[in-house]
């Protein structure tokens, strides 16, 4: 059996940092996981995120409609873009980079001179509107937000899949699942994908749970509530330091300031190891640096791809 590095691993590698005896720790699973979740979401994802080696990056099509007006995919971290492109060709696959303008440029230049998209609140705007062809394909780049950490009690891996009923047994069924219930599931390998986004249950009958489909799902992998992963979708090598850091918390929390202390120093450390490794994930190829205003980027005619290009 593979290793596991669910939610339940973590709170014992918790309690095991911890420099008080377990009878003395007061919190609840689902307190570790709360604090343990505040502690991923509030300083490992944007430490990771500081690498600047594509961690959490993910893309989604979308076709432009005829305003040019997309809204910001719902999962990005800080409403945060990574690139936005257009799809010139599928086969090979050709991306044109759009870049971004500031609206103060927009505002002084006043003519179609100048394509791209610019932010306005949660949304990105074509400039001009009809720079692109409605219905052309936009791959937009973006951060993808790391799921909640689900309790023990609120997740189950699954054990064996009957693709014909769309049935699957699961280690633990917890009590509030029923029909209708939104599910995801992610996978037990690191780096601990989402296997399957959105899943519904059919019925349920503990061991066993029917569902909409298993398509993409398999054995090993946690399923849980929609929105809630048993592990923490970060890579292994920053579990110890998240364990760290919560264990730190736990003892504040019970004014144990001195403990706390000692166990942020050794996070620091495992902090400066776990940075290391993250870092620089091609050691072998030198990262090249393009000009997104260069020639390899431009549209034909020397101008991003908008109505004088490649269309």
């Amino acid at each position: 059996m593979l290793p596991q590095y669910s939610t339940e691993q973590l709170i014992e590698n918790i309690k095991r940092r911890c420099t008080v005896p377990t009878s003395q720790l007061t919190y609840t699973e689902n307190d570790f996981t709360l604090l343990a979740n505040d502690e991923l979401q509030g300083k490992l994802v944007p430490l990771i995120m500081s690498a600047r080696e594509e961690y959490f990056v993910d893309d989604y099509d979308v076709l432009v409609p005829s305003d040019g007006i997309i809204d910001f995919p719902e999962h990005a971290i800080g409403a945060k873009l990574r690139s936005v492109c257009y799809l010139q060709q599928a086969s090979p696959l050709l991306l044109i980079n759009l870049p971004r303008l500031d609206l103060d440029v927009i505002a002084g230049v006043g003519s179609t001179l100048v394509t791209g998209f610019y932010i306005e609140g949660n949304t990105l705007r074509i400039y001009p509107s009809t720079a692109l062809p409605t219905n052309t394909t936009l791959k937009i780049y973006f951060y993808r937000r790391t799921l909640v950490l689900a309790e023990p009690a609120q997740y189950g891996q699954i054990l064996s899949i009957d693709t014909g009923s769309n049935t699957v047994v699961i280690s633990r069924t917890p009590t509030d699942w029923a029909v209708g219930t939104q599910l995801n599931t992610v996978s037990q390998k690191p780096n601990f994908e989402t296997t399957a986004e959105l899943l519904t249950v059919t019925a349920v009958s503990a061991p066993s749970v029917v569902l909409d489909t298993v398509v993409g799902i398999g054995v090993g992998d946690y399923l849980s509530g929609y929105g809630y992963s048993a592990i923490p979708q970060i890579p292994l090598e920053a579990h110890a330091y998240l364990a760290q850091l919560t264990a730190a918390m736990c003892l504040r929390g019970l004014g144990d300031r001195e403990g706390a202390k000692s166990l942020e120093v050794e996070a620091d450390l495992l902090k400066v190891g776990m940075f290391t490794m993250i870092s620089q994930r091609v050691d072998g190829s030198v990262k090249k640096v393009i000009n997104p205003d260069g020639g390899l980027r431009m549209g034909i005619g020397g101008r991003w791809g908008g109505a004088r290009g490649g269309f």
